[in-house]
């Protein structure tokens, strides 16, 4: 196809006249037709000199929210949410001489962006120089993959990040925390007294107060910070950009929220928190030196008073 630079031309701006070719095809054509209204695939046929739509299926129209022939005569660029892709699709395009299941998002004239799976090709009709470009809606797929990723990365009860994904949080920080020689802190936050409201009230009163623990820590932290529920009743919170003073005022802040009562319908429960502290790189230069030295922090209290703050080496 000599035309093939032409694909990437700018699109008009005012919509024009669908080519009467196609229109007279699907009149006319009852093969043509079927296809038009049951083939389960978005379908366009745009012109390479210009880019405009020249004709658009009834499950393109449908998917992309469109009504009548509300995107013939416009050019396609207007479909893409990411340019990019669009330019890396038609670099395929150019070298390969098709494309097949290449991943993009296109946006609907409400704004609401839809994933699909295009195909791409060349089609000869009268002489002309056209595109034949197929798009499989795939959102639902996309949107089951992200709630198996949510799912994978954060406790179900409280909405917390899971150790596995808090772990490649603090991988991350040890990177970025070497390049720019800053200090970041890890709290282990171990529940006091927790045990005896399962035994006691069951296991939906500490559901609950397991829920309203993680709503607490949110509070007490910055936004900037990062919360885990790396077991039954034990926390973590990673802060990047952090000194001592800034580190031991957060964690005041956790031990106090939790000395408050937490109010279940059946009565008033109280529990309490021991936390340690532990910060890179005084107190160890790897994530499992660094959890170690604040779980063994954390102990230090448990052991003792209960309901307080220690740092990791004091």
């Amino acid at each position: 196809m000599n035309a093939r630079p032409g694909i990437t031309t700018e699109v008009p701006a005012l919509p024009l006249e669908s080519d009467p070719s196609f229109e007279s095809l699907l009149l006319t054509d009852e093969r043509l037709r079927a296809f038009n209204e049951t083939v389960p695939a978005g379908i366009l046929i745009v012109a390479v000199e210009d880019g405009r739509v020249l004709f658009s299926n009834r499950f393109f129209n449908e998917v992309l929210g469109f009504e009548g022939a509300g995107i013939l005569g416009h050019g396609w660029r207007e479909l893409f949410v990411d340019h990019d892709d669009r330019e890396r699709m038609l670099v395929t395009f150019i070298e390969q001489g098709e494309v097949r299941n290449f991943e993009l998002r296109l946006r609907r004239p409400d704004g609401r962006l839809v994933w699909g799976l295009v195909s791409l090709s060349e089609i000869p009709i009268r002489g002309e120089d056209l595109l034949l470009f197929a798009f499989v809606d795939i959102s639902a797929l996309k949107e089951a993959e992200e709630e198996i990723r949510r799912l994978a990365n954060h406790d179900a009860l409280t909405g917390l990040r899971t150790l596995r994904s808090f772990r490649d949080l603090v991988e991350e920080a040890l990177v970025r925390a070497q390049r720019e020689q800053s200090e970041f802190a890890i709290l282990f936050v171990d529940l006091d007294r927790f045990k005896p409201v399962n035994d006691t009230f069951g296991h939906e009163a500490g559901d609950f107060v397991l829920k309203e623990v993680a709503r607490r820590l949110h509070s007490c932290v910055r936004a900037t910070d990062a919360i885990g529920r790396i077991g039954g009743d034990e926390f973590v919170v990673l802060a990047e950009n952090i000194s001592v003073r800034l580190a031991r005022r957060i964690a005041t802040r956790i031990v106090a929220e939790m000395e408050r009562p937490f109010a279940l319908p059946s009565g008033e429960v109280r529990i309490g928190a021991s936390l340690g502290i532990a910060l890179y790189p005084r107190h160890g230069n790897g994530l499992d030196t660094l959890m170690k030295a604040a779980d063994d922090a954390m102990y230090r209290v448990k052991r003792t008073t209960r309901g307080a703050l220690a740092i990791a080496g004091r």
